[in-house]
């Protein structure tokens, strides 16, 4: 007899509803360390589903809206501090059908409590690194810029992230440019595959780039934060394997993501698609609140996990870079519709743990 799978006084749970469909998002902001603030801009280009559609919401909270606009016009909107209602109405009609695009942008500045972190040396810590970093899952990405926070929307993405010259800014996909201005870098990266809104990132701070080489796994080579444009080249044969190790810990970053290319050569096998992006980094965050995180091709992995190399004789840490590796498969590319299916993406990826396990020390 067949038995229900939901627990007794389970409730339903539905995705909300598209109004539109998000096709690409570019957030530009200036990160101010010393008030632990944003400011900037959130351009989303979306279509409507619906020829009748007038007024849409993104989840924006605890943020101060300068101006949304759609070109040089600027469109009417309501925040209540947690969701921004603008209204399309001086969009020409024919351009709000189904299938065509509008980019709507909006201007505005936030000091977060959660999404995106400002990490920081202070009285009883003093040692502390400087670092930013973001945790957007399951639905904290609208405390650092306005969007439709939900994983069953998917869009490209940009992230342009102005930061101190002396930092190195990551977020998804290709670094497009670099460029230093007067006690400032600018970081613009882009990710061509679409993914769900609590996968995009930000990490910044003092990072030393090693590169692997997936086809000469401990053959590494350094780079003090670096990273320029890639030059016009030959495609590579696979993904770009990098580590954005914290200065000075750079023995033990190795260390620890010493079997990354075999894992991604496991995984790129055990599911007959191979991996699905360009790069794959890793990055080490301060006070992380997890574990780790697998945003799309950048994961974030908290510093606690770098060992020295006593340590290292009777603990690694395989089973979280495995875990969040194969979060690029299952949850990254393939995406619960709703969190009350998040337990999916939960339980492939620590399967996964098993099957490195299984290929790494034996049945």
């Amino acid at each position: 007899m067949r038995k229900p799978f939901a627990r007794p006084g389970s409730r339903p749970r539905y995705a909300p509803d598209r109004l539109v469909d998000v096709k690409h998002i570019l957030i530009d902001i200036k990160l101010d360390f010393d008030k632990r603030r944003i400011t900037g801009s959130c351009a989303t280009t979306l279509s409507p589903l619906s020829p009748e559609v007038r007024w849409i919401a993104l989840d924006a909270v605890e943020m101060q809206i300068k101006r949304v606009r759609e070109g040089s016009t600027d469109l009417a909107f309501d925040h209540d501090g947690k969701q921004l209602r603008i209204d399309l109405g001086k969009v020409a009609r024919s351009r709000r059908q189904p299938g065509q695009d509008v980019t709507i942008v909006v201007d505005y500045a936030a000091q977060p409590r959660r999404g995106l972190y400002f990490i920081g040396p202070d009285a009883g810590y003093p040692e502390r690194r400087l670092q930013a970093w973001t945790q957007g899952q399951d639905e904290d990405s609208r405390y650092w810029f306005p969007c439709f926070d939900s994983p069953h929307e998917k869009a490209t993405s940009e992230v342009i992230a102005t930061v101190p010259e002396r930092f190195f800014a990551l977020s998804n996909g290709a670094l497009v440019s670099r460029k230093d201005g007067k006690g400032t870098t600018r970081f613009h990266w882009k990710l061509d595959v679409p993914h769900s809104c609590y996968l995009i990132t930000l990490a910044a701070g003092e990072y030393t780039e090693l590169r692997a080489d997936a086809a000469a796994p401990g053959k590494t080579s350094a780079k003090a934060g670096k990273a320029k444009a890639p030059a016009k080249a030959a495609a590579p044969a696979g993904p770009e394997i990098l580590y954005y190790a914290p200065r000075g810990r750079e023995e033990e970053t190795l260390r620890t993501l010493a079997r990354t290319p075999e894992m991604l050569a496991l995984f790129s096998e055990f599911t007959g698609v191979p991996y699905p992006y360009g790069k794959y980094a890793q990055v080490f965050a301060s006070e992380f609140i997890f574990g780790g995180m697998e945003n799309t091709s950048a994961t974030t992995l908290t510093d606690n996990v770098l060992y020295d190399e006593r340590a290292a004789i009777d603990y690694d840490v395989d089973s979280l870079v495995a875990h969040e590796l194969a979060h690029q498969w299952f949850g990254d590319l393939l995406t619960c519709r709703d969190w009350g299916q998040g337990w999916l993406n939960e339980g492939f990826a620590t399967y996964a743990e098993y099957l490195w396990t299984e290929r790494w020390k034996g049945r």
